[in-house]
C-alpha cells in the first residue's frame, strides 16, 4: 500500500510539472506571436501610407 502511495504521489507531482511547463511555453508563445503581429502590423501600415500619399493625386481604377 505505501508503494501505491508513493507512485501515486510522484505521478502526481510529474503531471503538475509539465503541466506547468506546457502552460509556460503557451503563454510564452502567445506573447511572442502577439510582438510579431504588432509589428508587422506597424510595419505595413507605414508602407501602405508610403502608397496612399502617393495615389492621392491619380484616380485609380480596377476592373475585372
Amino acid at each position: 500500500m505505501a508503494a501505491l502511495d508513493t507512485l501515486r504521489d510522484v505521478t502526481v507531482e510529474l503531471l503538475a510539472r509539465a503541466t506547468r511547463g506546457v502552460c509556460d511555453g503557451s503563454l510564452l508563445n502567445a506573447d511572442a506571436g502577439r510582438a510579431d503581429t504588432s509589428a508587422r502590423i506597424d510595419d505595413w501600415s507605414g508602407v501602405l501610407s508610403l502608397y496612399a500619399a502617393e495615389n492621392e493625386s491619380h484616380s485609380v481604377r480596377a476592373t475585372a
